[in-house]
């Protein structure tokens, strides 16, 4: 097995590396369809699965209606509680099976969003996606095998090219949805189901395993067969060593570990409070498309500028994901955040005076495009960069695993706050309380923020 390993990171030429970020790039863009079609698409569900008469997003039957599916959709949230347990189990077998387990999970989501005959299937198959999505094995992948002083960029532009195919779920809105036909959304589903299918079954036998973890691999390899070795010199010295080695390895890795390991070290301890306090104002970004339409039934945009800001955004998201790389890299981690938050906060103002009154769709689709490429650029960074580049290898993904189930309670909390502040205050004023709720909660997330350490430059192999 040891052979194996080296020569299996012996095999890494460049030709290999840009096979492997075309195919994780091809992942990200199932990974990113799959996060945002269901979102995009919720209004048109809801009018349709809930029969709401009339088919208006104004009306107190489809508030309600969000009411019931936000409080059924929280059973997604009680099932991440699995999530870490699931994505330990990349700290011990590796990777790649998951790369290509959760990017098949993704297309067979999609496949029973579309075709649910009511809306607890449809919540089914939003579970199967949501459970999945938050474990981006992709991105462990490119931050284990990219170069260290250009890590966050190939993250970030693999990530930027993904979140731009997003646009395609507004080309499809357009190709497959007919107002007059209200279930015509299920076709928009069809195209990423498949995709996300194929690109599995493509990476089984182009993608390998990363070298760190092979190298992790090859080391405790070695040690083991020291062990054996001394064994026969000393035993009774080799069996205190043994419990003491058997001790130290049950310490590492596992999911009750990584909560213990993020607790007791200060700098992860900062680093998740700090990303559980940006959760939640990511509310908002689950109900754009119902402040979209609760404009276009006031009279303020038009079903055709839907069409046009659901395939600008995403463009305006990739190059600001793109752009955020770069700066984490200049910048550092710490000052980047600082950054995306001020410029997030632009975003949604513009988004939401926008929406409020009538401006131009690509001015409306930029400041939204801003807002969500700089949000999620900062939750990637305290959630996925940050942590990994201050965890030892073989406790990463275990890490990585509980941080995404913390801020994914964040999240939780905040979808109910904007569902409660929408069925208090009605959908016509979402946008404005929006601004009220995300605003000072982002002022005290960068308050937290300041007293993390910079992570920038930490070497992933040592620990």
């Amino acid at each position: 097995m040891k052979k194996d390993s080296k020569t299996e990171l012996g095999k890494w030429t460049l030709g290999y590396f840009i096979v492997l970020f075309v195919m994780l790039t091809l992942v990200y863009i199932v990974d990113e369809i799959a996060s945002n079609i269901t979102t995009t698409m919720q209004p048109y569900v809801i009018l349709d699965l809930f029969k709401i008469p009339g088919g208006s997003v104004l009306s107190d039957e489809y508030a309600s209606a969000v009411g019931v599916f936000t409080a059924i959709s929280m059973v997604s949230y009680v099932f991440m509680l699995i999530a870490p347990f699931y994505k330990a189990l990349a700290d011990k077998y590796g990777r790649k099976p998951f790369l290509i387990l959760n990017t098949l999970i993704m297309g067979v989501g999609m496949l029973i969003c579309m075709v649910a005959p009511n809306y607890i299937i449809y919540i089914i198959g939003v579970l199967v996606i949501t459970f999945v999505r938050s474990n981006d094995m992709q991105v462990m992948y490119i931050i284990e095998t990219a170069p260290d002083a250009h890590r966050a960029k190939l993250c970030n532009i693999t990530k930027a090219i993904g979140l731009i195919s997003v646009s395609l779920i507004g080309l499809f809105r357009q190709m497959f949805y007919n107002d007059a036909d209200i279930s015509s959304w299920r076709m928009v589903f069809l195209i990423p189901a498949i995709l996300g299918i194929a690109v599995a079954l493509i990476c089984i036998p182009i993608i390998r395993e990363t070298p760190v973890f092979l190298k992790k691999k090859r080391d405790k390899e070695a040690g083991v067969a020291e062990e054996t070795s001394a064994t026969d010199k000393d035993s009774t010295n080799i069996k205190t060593t043994d419990a003491n080695d058997k001790k130290e390895t049950k310490s590492r890795g596992g999911v009750k570990n990584a909560f213990i390991y993020i607790f007791k070290n200060p700098q992860v301890r900062k680093i998740m409070i700090a990303a559980i306090a940006f959760a939640l104002v990511t509310g908002i970004t689950s109900y754009y498309s119902t402040v979209l339409e609760a404009s276009e039934s006031g009279g303020f945009i038009t079903d055709s500028m839907i069409s046009m800001i659901l395939v600008v955004f995403p463009f305006v998201n990739g190059v600001f994901t793109f752009i955020c790389g770069f700066i984490s890299d200049a910048l550092g981690r710490k000052k980047a955040c600082f950054v995306f938050s001020a410029i997030a906060m632009v975003g949604l103002i513009i988004f939401v005076l926008g929406t409020a009154n009538g401006w131009n769709e690509y001015v409306i689709g930029i400041g939204w495009g801003m807002f969500i490429g700089t949000l999620w650029s900062i939750t990637d960074t305290l959630v996925l960069v940050m942590p990994s580049e201050a965890t030892p290898t073989d406790m990463r993904a275990s890490v990585l695993g509980v941080m995404s189930l913390l801020l994914s309670a964040g999240m939780a909390l905040s979808v109910i706050i904007f569902t409660v502040a929408m069925n208090v205050i009605g959908t016509a004023h979402l946008g404005i309380v929006a601004l009220c709720i995300c605003i000072p909660l982002t002022v005290v997330a960068c308050i937290l923020l300041t007293r993390v350490k910079e992570t920038k430059g930490n070497d992933l192999n040592v620990g």
